[in-house]
């Protein structure tokens, strides 16, 4: 168990690493000034398209259990979030920026093919509905901080490992 911890805190590490350069080094000066934003969608209410007898691979089912964390498009829309989770979780993403992670990764399932939906279950009926956009980049938001603490540890003892490593000072030429 032990093991694990050290694995999981250096694969977060490793994570957060990648993304700060990342955004360091590869952002525009638009995204670093936080003055980005992205295109506008399609906004799909709840209950589009109607019941759904039998969900796709691309769909991502709300729920709890077995069935709904198997289901393949739930493995990759948590594949989707944690290939995110660094940036979101990071000290310099602002809030507004963190609504578009979420609606981005909401946005990439739904450009699927064959289009990806959130669905939720009605239980009188056993039918899917579609939980729309506002709840589908809310169920993201909540699926992006899952384990944010341990993320929030990792960034915190990088920064303070980046401040306690000694500047190198530029050496004064004399002048003769």
């Amino acid at each position: 168990n032990t093991n694990k911890k050290v694995i999981q805190t250096k694969e977060l590490s490793f994570l957060i690493q990648v993304s700060s350069r990342y955004r360091d080094n590869s952002m525009d000066k638009e995204h670093q000034n936080h003055t980005f934003y992205p295109p506008q969608r399609h906004n799909i209410p709840a209950g589009y398209g109607g019941p759904v007898k039998t969900p796709t691979e691309n769909d991502v089912l709300s729920g709890r259990g077995g069935g709904v964390n198997s289901h393949t498009g739930n493995k990759r829309y948590r594949t989707l979030a944690h290939s995110t989770k660094a940036d979101y979780l990071s000290p310099k993403t602002r809030k507004m920026q963190k609504t578009h992670i979420a609606a981005n990764i909401v946005w990439t399932i739904r450009q699927s093919s064959p289009p990806g939906r959130f669905l939720k279950v009605d239980p009188s009926t056993g039918m899917w509905y579609e939980i729309g956009d506002k709840a589908a980049i809310r169920k993201t938001g909540q699926t992006l901080r899952e384990n944010s603490s341990e993320f929030r540890l990792c960034w915190r003892d990088m920064i303070a490992e980046d401040n306690s490593k000694p500047k190198i000072e530029s050496t004064k030429r004399s002048e003769v």
